[in-house]
């Protein structure tokens, strides 16, 4: 992470004037601060890419010998459990995408108004500048406050989800056996 942010910070050093016409301060900023750790979270993610099909598998496979079919049941569990997480993820991914054009507008913003600052001062013009800032602060709450209740879902969620899937095994694993039972007391009275 910390090459990273020193490459952008060294790449923004010997920018042409043509391109800090194209790129803001914010936007720099965002690049040092929010895709870096993305890209550092994402190396500790690669792993699940092998490992988290390996352990399900491995986890229904040892389940299986112990319960039978009603493995069967968890795992559904688990599989309508990635749809929603895509869905989780998307909504997140917007949500950070209307974070990143909030937070450039606001740090665009201060930036002119740090620069203009004697001119802002000489006609007076904080009142409305500061309208502009706290509407554009607001704006950046708001999404904040969609995120953090999207997040508290996903908690839920992945919390609740070992005890569902635990849930679908046990209530299926007595049916397995009332089965056998009426199987047993079918063969008994038929013979």
């Amino acid at each position: 992470r910390t090459a990273l942010i020193s490459a952008i910070f060294q790449k923004s050093l010997t920018l042409s004037n043509a391109a800090r016409k194209e790129s803001t301060v914010g936007e720099i900023v965002n690049l040092m601060a929010v895709d870096a750790q993305r890209f550092m979270d994402l190396v500790t993610y690669l792993n699940m890419l092998w490992s988290a099909p390996l352990q399900i598998s491995l986890a229904i496979y040892f389940l299986w010998q112990i319960l039978g079919p009603s493995v069967l049941s968890g795992l559904a569990v688990m599989i309508i459990l990635i749809p929603v997480n895509g869905v989780i993820a998307n909504k997140a991914k917007n949500l950070q995408i209307k974070q990143m054009k909030n937070k450039d507008e606001r740090v665009k913003l201060m930036n002119e108004i740090l620069n203009g600052i004697k001119v802002l001062k000489l006609y007076a013009w904080e009142p409305s500048f500061e309208q502009q800032v706290l509407k554009i602060r607001n704006k950046e709450v708001h999404v904040l406050k969609q995120a953090a209740y999207l997040n508290a879902g996903t908690s839920f969620i992945w919390s609740c989800a070992p005890f569902m899937v635990s849930l679908c095994f046990l209530l299926t694993f007595p049916l397995r056996i009332f089965q056998w039972i009426a199987i047993k007391f079918c063969l008994k009275f038929a013979t």
